[in-house]
């Protein structure tokens, strides 16, 4: 049984697609992988993924040193932070500052 679900969010003005690479080479780094992304234009990313328990410290401190503003939340600590086979799930939201226009995505018409 995996424990409850953590969340981070973070809000950068650096570009949306290196940060991106970030979190996701931040997550691989954590023994980890995506489960699923939701994309609200260029605005906003949610990301849900799960990483090794005993991993969340370097993954909130590897995202720190790259200039997110990301922190772990008050008296979290892992359960089975020191079984390597623990798994964590966890979603970051990362909300992208700038002044570019919003993204819009054609959507093609489906005959029906």
């Amino acid at each position: 049984m995996r424990p409850r679900p953590i969340s981070f969010q973070a809000i950068t003005r650096q570009d949306r697609h290196q940060v991106m690479e970030l979190v996701q080479k931040a997550i691989s780094a954590a023994h980890g992988w995506v489960e699923d992304s939701q994309f609200y234009s260029n605005k906003m990313t949610t990301i849900r993924f799960v990483i090794s328990a005993g991993k969340c410290s370097e993954f909130c401190q590897t995202l720190t040193e790259s200039g997110l503003m990301v922190e772990m939340p008050n008296g979290f600590e892992p359960a089975d932070a020191n079984d390597p086979d623990s798994e964590l799930t966890g979603t970051i939201q990362l909300t992208f500052i700038h002044d570019q226009p919003d993204l819009r995505q054609t959507i093609p018409a489906v005959p029906g």
